[in-house]
């Protein structure tokens, strides 16, 4: 499994995303070929996404550096992302029997495809501009970015979240499970 999760580490991210399109394709495919499935397809899709991100969160958690000490004392930095995987598992399948149980009630018209492909494109460049100017400040310009085209306008709001979403995350990784999010190479110069 190791060798598997360094090897994926090693692929582009668009190698990645064009694996994990050719997926959602053919669940497409599968769902609507389903009767049973066919008019809640855009339900499950979207939970098999999920499911397809916690994966690779998943497969990625073997990359990671264990210390001895850390691993005596049991809790690593593998540890909080495979419960998180774990934990998000077992809600995509709650979610993914209670929509077929709900008696085929069909999914929503749902008219903003370009918000929804925007929001994608947004996300796969946030990724690749934490090289550049790190996973912080991405993350934050992202946020604010959806937040207003979802119709935000309070601006304390627009300047919390992203605040603290960067704070918990700060807290989480770095504090508490010693894992280093990407700086930047702009800011780079900052922690020398």
């Amino acid at each position: 499994m190791e060798a598997f999760s360094k090897w994926l580490t090693g692929l582009s991210y668009w190698w990645i995303m064009g694996g994990f399109l050719v997926i959602m394709v053919g669940l497409y495919f599968l769902f609507n070929s389903i009767q049973r499935t066919k008019p809640v397809k855009a339900q499950l899709l979207c939970l098999c996404g999920m499911d397809l991100v916690t994966l690779l969160f998943f497969l990625l958690t073997f990359n990671l550096r264990v210390s001895k000490l850390a691993a005596e004392a049991g809790a690593t930095p593998r540890t909080m992302p495979r419960l998180w995987a774990l934990l998000m598992l077992l809600a995509s399948v709650g979610a993914f029997v209670a929509v077929i149980k709900q008696g085929n009630k069909p999914d929503e018209k749902f008219n903003r495809w370009v918000f929804a492909l925007l929001v994608g494109v947004g996300s796969i460049f946030s990724v690749i501009m934490f090289n550049y100017i790190g996973y912080y400040l991405s993350s934050a310009i992202f946020i604010v970015t959806v937040m207003l085209a979802m119709g935000e306008k309070n601006k304390l709001q627009l300047i919390l979240v992203p605040v603290i979403w960067c704070i918990f995350t700060y807290f989480v990784f770095y504090k508490l499970l010693y894992i280093k999010l990407p700086f930047g190479t702009w800011f780079s110069w900052l922690i020398k």
